[in-house]
Parts: structure tokens; sequence; C-alpha cells
């Protein structure tokens, strides 16, 4: 017995040894020949095969420990790239417009320790000089394409993202995440009604999240600066609180199983931002289409989403709605209805190759601050209703093609007349990395 273990010992220091030669398929081989010689039993030779592929397991890792140092195997980089045809028509030009745009974007994310990260990226998009050379007074918040309008000038990178994000463990709370710098939504949102969903915040983020059972509690709050070079300085408040419930992720039936119903109300409080001035321009002017009559932006906004999944295809409706609370109220509304079909994750897949959707949307001229609001519907701003219906289809490996599709036109005619309608239709094609 003792020779037996022995023999069995040298075995596996020698496959697991760096550099060996000594396939799996060999070491196959050779407990085949000792079974056969009933020196080994079938177990036993099954038994050997897991400890040595955990052996070779744990020598990979510590080797890999070895070879990469810790701030190396700390950092996780990624970034998207996106190449963009887009055609417009508007009524009341008389013309029609094609350009073809790019947006790049690439940051990473770097582990302190536990629990404190730091995160960064850098983004195509104006600055604050192309800005002022195109007779804009800031750079667009709101969007981070790139025109090729340059006649092959280079074109800038601007910081998109900066942050610090600390998770303390904080007893009988799930989670609470802290986060200070320029950081994505730290909202939960279904839609670009309020917030365009390029939109990088400047400020300070607290998210606490509390698991009961099938429903999750969730408070997400944060104050971020629009302008601290004033006398009153322009800010923006946000409070949300919501639930998500899943009444029988425990069941076997798919669509009940992944059944999810989401919810939250959002209350979002602008300060100063019709009064503080820099260089005697006014914040509200790169829009323009909020009214003379809102002095103020106190936003009430609620939002759900009712998702579930089928035949191994995940589908969902929602609906999202803005009240501006210090607006007149013939003009203070907005909302956004709409559907979602499938995930484009896996190319020729037809369950899991493509996804759609449709969604209407309203938004009077007071209803929300209209910088923030998505920069495509209607060449941004408010004072607009619609359609959308958007196609996306899994090309590639990590490559999607995909088409978007707006009819839109003014509730009031009360900007310019080349915004009266407009049909604009954009593919895209997204390589992430």
């Amino acid at each position: 017995m003792n020779w037996r273990r022995l023999l069995l010992a040298g075995a596996m220091a020698v496959s697991s040894l760096p550099g060996t030669v000594l396939a799996a398929s060999e070491v196959d081989i050779l407990l085949e020949k000792l079974v056969e010689k009933n020196i080994l039993t079938n177990v036993e030779a099954g038994l050997i095969r897991r400890e040595i592929s955990e052996t070779k397991e744990t020598r990979n890792k510590e080797l890999a420990k070895e070879i990469v140092p810790d701030s190396a195997r700390n950092w996780k980089w990624k970034g998207d790239l996106r190449l963009r045809n887009e055609y417009r028509n508007q009524e009341g030009t008389g013309t029609a417009r094609n350009r073809q745009r790019i947006r790049f974007r690439y940051g990473f994310e770097g582990k302190v320790s536990d629990q404190l990260k730091v995160n960064a990226r850098i983004a195509t998009g104006s600055s604050t000089t192309s800005a002022i050379a195109n007779g804009a007074t800031s750079p667009d918040p709101v969007s981070t394409n790139q025109s090729f309008d340059t006649n092959f000038g280079k074109v800038g990178i601007n910081l998109d993202l900066a942050n610090l994000e600390y998770t303390p463990a904080v007893p009988v709370v799930s989670q609470v995440k802290l986060i200070g710098g320029i950081m994505e939504s730290p909202f939960w949102s279904v839609g670009p009604l309020v917030f365009d969903g390029d939109l990088s915040y400047s400020g300070a983020a607290a998210k606490i999240s509390q698991e009961m059972g099938p429903a999750t509690l969730f408070a997400n709050n944060g104050v971020f600066s629009l302008d601290t070079d004033e006398t009153e300085p322009a800010v923006l408040w946000v409070t949300q609180g919501g639930v998500a419930y899943m009444p029988w992720k425990d069941t076997a039936e798919e669509f009940l199983k992944n059944l999810k119903l989401t919810t939250a109300i959002a209350y979002q409080d602008y300060m100063n931002v019709t009064t503080a001035t820099k260089s005697g321009t006014d914040i509200l002017a790169r829009e323009a289409q909020n009214s003379s009559r809102a002095t103020d932006f106190n936003q009430i906004n609620p939002t759900i989403e009712l998702a579930s999944q089928w035949a191994g295809v995940p589908m969902s409706v929602y609906g999202d709605w803005v009240h501006n609370t210090s607006a007149p109220s013939e003009n203070n509304d907005g909302f956004q209805l709409g559907l979602k079909v499938g995930k484009a994750k896996t190319p020729l897949d037809l369950k899991t190759g493509w996804e759609g959707g449709y969604y209407f949307q309203q938004l009077q001229r007071d209803a929300t601050f209209d910088e923030f609001a998505d920069s495509d519907f209607l060449d941004g701003g408010t004072n607009n209703h619609g359609h959308v219906f958007f196609v996306t289809l899994a090309a590639l490996k990590h490559s999607t093609v995909g088409m978007k599709y707006f009819v839109t036109q003014q509730i009031e005619r009360v900007v310019s007349p080349g915004k009266d309608h407009e049909d604009r239709v954009q593919l895209d094609w997204v390589t992430k990395f």
C-alpha cells in the first residue's frame, strides 16, 4: 500500500510542476493502465483526476499572483466605440441633413481596498474650448458624440468620469454605497425623459438598499454642483426611494420566476438655475425652451417597470412621469410609455441575438430643466412629443448593429420653425472591449 501511495503522489507532483509536458490525456492513460492492472479502482482513479485538477488550479493561481503585481490585478479596463450615421429631416427648413459621428469611451475601475474603488473614464464630446469656438457658452453636457466635420482635424478627449466609490459594511443594511466626484447616474431609471443617458453628474451621492424577502427597498440621494463660481451657486438636489419586488422567484415556472415589479419616486430640486449667471450668461440659454415663467424647478418623478422572461427572452413594459410643481399648471407635465423585448448578446441567436422596443414621449415646455433632457428627441430640450422605434442585433461577439427611428414634433410652435416636425434615423455599430 505504501508503494502505491508513493507512486500516485509522484504522478500528482510531476503533473503539477510548472512547464511539465505531461498532458491531461497522458495522465488519463496512466490511470487507465493502473485500473486495468487492478492497482486502482475506477472510483480511486476519478478521485485522483479531481485532485490533480484542483492542485493544478491552485498552483496556477499562485503563479499568477507571483507574476502579476497587486496593482495590475486590482484594475479592470473597459471601453466602447460607436460609429453612427444619422439622417434628419426637419420640416420648416426645407433641407434634410446626413452626418457621421463617433463616440469613444475608455476607462478603468481600480480596487484600492475591499471597500474602496476609484473609477475613471475619458470620452469624446464637446469641451469648453470647442464649445466657445462654435459660439456656445459651455460644453454640451448631454452628448459624447463627435461629428465628422473637422476637415480631418484631431478630435479632443475629455474627462467623462472620475470618482471614488466607498462601500462600508453597515450592520442590518444589505448595502451602502457612497460616491464622490464625476459619476454616472446614481439613480434608477427606465429612459431619458428627465436626464439624457450621456449626462455625467458632478458631486456626491449615497445609495442604500435593503433586502426583505422577495422585496428589495432602495434609496438613492445626491447633491450636484452645476455652477459654483457664483454668489448663489446653482445646485441640483435629488432624492429617490423605491422597491423591487419578485413575488414568485422561488417557483419553477419561467415567467413567474422572473416576474419583477420595480417602482420608485424621485424629487429633483434645482436651486438658482434661473438666477445664477457667469459672464452675464443665463444657465438656461443653451436650449431656451423653458418659458420665462419657469422661475424654479421642483420636479416629482415617479417611475414603474414590470419585467419578466418567456422562453429565454426578457421583456418589460414601463412608464415614467415628471411634474414640475413650480411651473404654470398648463405646461408642467411630461411622460414616457414604452416596452422592450429581447437582449442582443449572442450573434445569430434567435433568443439572445436581438432586442427591440418602442416608446411614446410627451414633454411640455416647463416639465423639466430643458438642458438635461434627451438630446436626440427633436434635437433636445422640452416642448416635444412623438414616437421612437428601435431594434438591435448582435453582429459579432461584443458587437451590435442597431437602428433607431424618431418621429417627433413640437407641442407649441415657440422655438424654431425648423423643429416643427422631425424624422430622425440613427444607424449604429457598437463594439465593447
